[in-house]
């Protein structure tokens, strides 16, 4: 009888464990796509408001420009003449380690220039109830031969 009951509780567990954490995942990636749309759209605007709300304070990216801090990446969206008009599709990856998700993309972009294609990882770090970019990395994909 002893056997059974653990049995019956060991399962009741994975179920509850099962049940609780697809949901979990599926709101917190809404919730980052959410915030990495706003982000790019921010960028394209110029909105620095609205970046450095999304961004964490120690955030930096690099790309073939090397490495920059959060206040050099604003220090130049606030310098930028125009807004950028830029029409994206976004094929996503996730991968969840705690508070802390890896979204792998490749980001099919067309703007005033042509159409280009980038590769970029995005580090999210969970703050309480929020989700704040750490880090972008990003490189443009060379052409098929």
């Amino acid at each position: 009888m002893r056997w059974v009951v653990i049995s019956i509780v060991m399962t009741a567990s994975t179920l509850t464990i099962g049940q609780t954490a697809t949901p979990a995942s599926a709101r917190d990636e809404r919730a980052i796509i959410q915030l990495r749309d706003a982000l790019l759209k921010a960028y394209d605007a110029g909105d620095v408001k609205t970046l450095s709300e999304i961004e964490d304070y120690n955030f930096t990216m690099a790309g073939d420009f090397g490495q920059v801090t959060k206040q050099q990446h604003l220090d130049q969206v606030r310098r930028r003449e125009k807004p950028q008009i830029v029409s994206r599709k976004i094929d996503n990856q996730f991968r969840f380690y705690g508070d802390v998700a890896l979204l792998t993309e490749v980001d099919h972009a067309t703007d005033a220039e042509g159409k280009a294609d980038f590769q970029t990882t995005i580090l999210w770090v969970r703050h309480g109830d929020t989700w704040r970019a750490a880090h972008m990395h990003y490189s443009k994909m060379n052409d098929a031969p």
